[in-house]
């Protein structure tokens, strides 16, 4: 589909426009997992102006891709041409407001998730939806994912706290989307593309990866007040030990009732042993759980504390028990959360080294329903040991949805850990799951669009497309091939 690249020098007055050729443009040109080739930038200022942009570009057919911090997983917010609208600066105040007998934060696409929650705390309100980089994510991409994040196995995906959306069309028309009393919201994860099965069209919006329209505001349900918790990384002595372990508390087979569930195997064991302040660990350790544990009081965390020591010790055994490590106050549980953490930021840092060589991080985020989890496991350690790269599993297990990555240094390597990707996604497809929980298609993983879904349904979700955005401008390569 070609395009006037001379038209971006008529674009309206706006704020800030780095044009090709500008060191600064490297900044916007990479995100997490892949290089991108945008032929400008606009930084924009406001809603009003974006709609005005977008409008512009519409007429013209310039492709248009819309960014908050590029911390996407996918390739989804980078282009390969055309203009890239940051929204970093759209961070605008938090007005938090009663509706309907709930209470509501009103934010802009731009604000900072971490920055949020830390607003309607201070208001004595818990907004959970935490993925692994709150500090620098921004909301508009979490609703454009339909993240998660470590607390997800107790508050789930931010599908469930949107109740209204403002969003530009292509054409610069404005539409306000919002839930009607009553509404049923899907909470289950996501699985690739767009929700197939919706009834109103803010959850097609939401997961929709920036190919629909531009959320301009952003209307978010709060819990009434932030709770109080413990954390803890127990010890494993094997990955084995710690998946039974999972699907026995998720099966609700135990008495206890985490905030968090969330695995770190032996693999994801090697990147957190590298994180500042980790303590020396016997190698008799193979693995840890990672949990959360909300309690009202102190007797009622005494209580708990008790029912999870007599809950894993069978598992663990009394050597390995000595290992336990509990956080309580805010400063260790951040430092909990750090080394945590620690194991994407150090995978991806050793996939940046690979870049050059064609290799790199090969990440997915499939998952399965609880009963299949430890299939599903077995499965990803055996293709994961063939392919004789380096792997790992980690977060959010207690949702049969881990992250699993493999290393590969060369392309040959690459291509090889791709196959056990594939492999991963109809395996997990084949057992009642989905290829994308979170981190979305993007333009690197649309090959898992028909994993999942049969030509008719990719066919209902091109005529979505379609319908919002006509002339095919927005987040083009995302989802589809081009």
């Amino acid at each position: 589909m070609t395009w006037d690249r001379t038209k971006l020098q008529e674009l309206p007055t706006v704020g800030s426009v780095i044009a090709a050729g500008d060191e600064r443009i490297k900044t916007y040109s990479e995100d997490t997992m892949m290089t991108g080739h945008p032929d400008a930038v606009l930084i924009a200022r406001d809603a009003k102006e974006i709609a005005e942009v977008l409008a512009f570009c519409d007429g013209h057919r310039i492709p248009v891709t819309l960014c908050g911090s590029q911390t996407s997983m996918t390739g989804a917010s980078v282009p390969q041409e055309g203009l890239l609208i940051s929204t970093e600066k759209l961070e605008g105040p938090v007005d938090i407001v009663e509706e309907d007998g709930e209470t509501l934060v009103v934010t802009e696409p731009g604000m900072i998730t971490a920055d949020l929650q830390r607003a309607v705390a201070e208001a004595g309100h818990f907004y959970p939806v935490a993925p692994t980089s709150r500090d620098e994510c921004r909301v508009g991409g979490n609703v454009a994912t339909n993240a998660t994040g470590e607390d997800s196995f107790k508050y789930g995906p931010v599908r469930r706290y949107v109740k209204r959306l403002e969003i530009v069309l292509p054409d610069g028309e404005r539409r306000t989307l919002e839930r009607k009393p009553g509404d049923a919201i899907n909470d289950e994860r996501n699985r690739a593309g767009y929700l197939v099965d919706w009834t109103n069209p803010i959850d097609l919006i939401i997961g929709s990866e920036g190919t629909l329209a531009f959320v301009s505001r952003i209307w978010l349900k709060l819990l009434p007040q932030v709770p109080s918790f413990f954390s803890a990384l127990i010890p494993m002595p094997s990955n084995e030990t710690a998946l039974n372990l999972v699907v026995e508390i998720a099966s609700g087979k135990t008495p206890i009732a985490p905030r968090t569930l969330e695995l770190v195997d032996s693999g994801a064991l090697q990147m957190m042993k590298t994180a500042e302040g980790f303590p020396a660990i016997p190698d008799t350790v193979a693995a840890f759980l990672y949990i959360k544990q909300e309690y009202a009081n102190e007797a009622e965390r005494d209580s708990w504390l008790e029912r999870w020591y007599e809950a894993v010790l069978p598992h663990v055994g009394e050597e390995l028990i000595d290992h336990l490590l509990v956080a309580m106050t805010p400063t260790e549980q951040e430092q909990f959360r750090l080394w945590r953490h620690r194991i994407p930021e150090a995978a991806n840092e050793h996939g940046r080294e690979y870049w050059a060589a064609g290799g790199g991080k090969i990440g997915s985020d499939w998952w399965v329903p609880i009963d299949r989890l430890v299939e599903m496991m077995h499965f990803f350690y055996d293709v994961a040991n063939a392919s004789t790269l380096p792997w790992m599993g980690y977060a959010h297990i207690g949702n049969g949805h881990p992250h699993t990555n493999l290393l590969a240094k060369t392309a040959e390597e690459r291509a090889r850990a791709h196959d056990v990707l594939i492999q991963c996604c109809r395996k997990a497809v084949a057992l009642g799951g989905g290829v994308a929980g979170e981190h979305g298609v993007g333009k690197i993983h649309t090959d898992f669009m028909p994993i999942q879904h049969a030509p008719e349904v990719i066919e209902r979700m091109r005529t979505w497309k379609r319908q919002y955005d006509p002339h095919l401008i927005l987040g083009r390569g995302n989802l589809f091939p081009e």
